[in-house]
């Protein structure tokens, strides 16, 4: 047997170990980003729900009219930080989804090239009397890789 092929195979098997932690590392840097926007998000709701809550006190024994307006400022404003806390959600979700389909991507073909290397190899140093499997090996990944083309694509 060609020395060559399980040399080979050990290193496809090591690109897709190092493609795999590098999706993981995606996803742990995405959570990072979470964990840091809803910190963010809680502290300045703490902090504007206390001036608020300052400000409402003042103003309920004074004037209720007012605190009704501040409520309703509070109200409008509160909706926008909500949307805008959910469109930074959506940055991080979109901006991790590219990357792990980029690498996903990349794996794919790596390993589909290294894959065809593989089989050229066992086709070239095949031994008498397995054209017919060899062949075999080779229309099939042909195929399979067409069909993964076309449903990508």
């Amino acid at each position: 047997m060609n020395m060559q092929v399980p040399e080979q195979i050990a290193t496809a098997q090591k690109v897709g170990v190092e493609a795999l932690y590098r999706v993981f590392n995606t996803a742990f840097d995405a959570y990072e980003k979470f964990v840091a926007l809803n910190v963010q998000a809680a502290k300045a709701s703490i902090l504007e729900n206390e001036a608020v809550a300052s400000e409402a006190l003042a103003l309920s024994a004074k004037d209720p009219q007012s605190f009704f307006k501040l409520q309703s400022r509070q109200s409008q404003a509160t909706t926008k930080k909500v949307q805008a806390y959910w469109q930074h959600v959506n940055e991080i979700a979109t901006e991790t989804q590219s990357q792990v389909l980029a690498s996903t991507e990349k794996l794919a073909s790596g390993y589909v090239r290294e894959t065809q290397v593989i089989i050229d190899n066992l086709a070239k140093n095949a031994p008498a009397q397995n054209e017919v499997i060899t062949a075999f090996w080779s229309k099939g990944f042909g195929a399979t890789w067409d069909a993964g083309k076309a449903l990508n694509h």
